[in-house]
């Protein structure tokens, strides 16, 4: 499904896009990428909308490098569905602003990708227009909520991808799909428009670019951020600090064979690994913090009738007394509450710091789980999904949501940027990926150590 790509498809970016600015060759990729799109997207699922006009005029380093992006996000006339059973048809009429640095830069845009109802679930599917599939192996998800557009890089028909994250939603998709997914720090790029009416959340929900590999990760925050903003110095031994499991771990068998076997890789890579439980980012007082401030915020956007029911229903919380009850928790919209819990936040963000002490990264699984065939939710009411899914993990049974955000929701809280990438392969044959992250401003130096790594080890290929 992910192999057999024409040699222009499989260009870095920066070689492609430097291509475009000849007309034939322009013709050329649109012609390659609808011919795909035609072939694959009919097994996938990946698109909301489709376009692969060639652009008769380009400019900027970008020359009409076709992207897509994540349909909760705005592009000025088209519609934006959000993932909804029943979507608007009122196009938008500003793009968000992210998207208009891209298109700015040259970049057009050839679709919008699938997501789930309000962006809120772990696998990409809605009544209207069905389940999004792995490339991989289409009985298995995709994951959610930028599976869309996961999934359309992993089979060649994106060559970037525009997603969205709040707990996990560029990551775990990114991970099951095999590509490589940056999440910027919080503020690194600009969060108006990725929500319906230009809105935006203040914390944790940041816009961030899906792509092949790191290389081209780089290629786009160099073309749309500078090269910079938080540069390496090139100087000393790159090193990293891994997290370890142990017996009691919140991770599945395959997830802690393949992690017990990342350090010796990562140091015949050239990059010291230390080995450490990172004890302090898994504290139970992170998972309320995060999931209080997320639940006041977003409950900005929830009348109070519906917000109060929602609370009101105790069986999503009982099943995920980490995520959700916290969220459920943060609903109720007590400022003063809030205030103190976004002073605790910072105080944690301060203290987390001196993890990065002599090293350039922290990495840790994405999710303890392998990626998992489609699942039908317990409850569906308007998008909000719940599920009577557990998952076996030496921390014993984890239910869905919880057992998902495990290691996405200490990162998140910390707002610093995260490079996901591909690091082995699970029995199935599906991609487990790892979060690399890295310091407050520093998503220039985190690309560069992730594209190094990945010259010189033989990843998961995603295509």
């Amino acid at each position: 499904m992910t192999a057999n790509q024409p040699e222009i498809l499989s260009r870095p970016l920066r070689d492609l896009a430097a291509s475009l600015a000849d007309a034939d060759e322009r013709t050329a990729l649109f012609q390659a990428l609808r011919t795909r799109r035609d072939t694959l997207e009919p097994k996938i699922n990946a698109f909301e909308l489709r376009n692969e006009d060639v652009p008769d005029h380009v400019s900027g380093p970008l020359n009409g490098l076709p992207i897509t992006v994540k349909d909760q996000i705005a592009v000025a006339g088209l519609v934006c569905t959000s993932g909804l059973d029943r979507p608007g048809n009122k196009p938008d009429l500003t793009s968000a602003k992210i998207v208009t640095r891209f298109q700015e830069r040259g970049a057009a845009v050839t679709g919008k990708t699938a997501l789930p109802p309000h962006a809120m679930d772990f696998q990409t599917y809605n009544r209207r227009r069905g389940r999004t599939n792995n490339p991989h192996d289409l009985s298995f998800t995709a994951g959610g909520s930028s599976g869309g557009g996961a999934a359309a890089v992993a089979s060649g028909m994106s060559v970037l991808d525009l997603g969205a994250d709040l707990s996990g939603s560029l990551r775990v998709p990114a991970a099951w799909c095999g590509v490589a997914s940056l999440t910027p720090g919080e503020g690194a790029w600009p969060a108006e428009g990725m929500l319906s009416g230009g809105r935006h959340l203040e914390h944790f929900a940041r816009v961030g670019p899906i792509a092949r590999n790191a290389a081209d990760l780089a290629f786009a925050w160099d073309c749309v951020s500078g090269a910079s903003r938080g540069a390496r110095d090139g100087g000393g031994r790159d090193r990293v600090r891994i997290w370890m499991p142990d017996a009691a771990s919140p991770c599945d068998a395959p997830t802690v064979a393949a992690w017990l076997a990342l350090p010796d890789r990562i140091a015949d890579a050239g990059v010291a690994c230390s080995r450490d439980p990172l004890g302090s980012l898994f504290e139970p007082e992170r998972y309320r913090l995060f999931g209080e401030i997320m639940g006041y915020e977003t409950g900005a956007f929830i009348p109070p009738p519906v917000r109060w029911l929602m609370r009101r229903d105790k069986g999503p919380a009982r099943k995920s007394p980490g995520f959700l009850a916290h969220v459920h928790a943060g609903y109720r919209r007590d400022k003063r509450r809030h205030a103190d819990n976004l002073a605790a936040m910072a105080a944690v963000r301060n203290d987390a710091l001196s993890l990065l002490d002599g090293v350039d990264a922290l990495v840790l699984p994405v999710t303890g789980i392998c990626a998992f065939r489609h699942i039908e939710p317990s409850s569906d009411r308007t998008g909000v999904r719940d599920y009577d899914t557990w998952f076996d993990t030496g921390a014993g049974r984890l239910g869905y949501f919880d057992a998902l955000t495990r290691f996405t929701v200490p990162t998140g809280l910390l707002g610093w940027p995260v490079v996901t990438l591909p690091v082995a392969r699970d029995p199935n044959g599906l991609p487990i990926g790892a979060q690399f992250v890295g310091r407050p401003g520093g998503e220039q130096a985190l690309l560069e150590l992730c594209a190094k790594l990945e010259s010189r080890l033989s990843w998961c290929a995603a295509r």
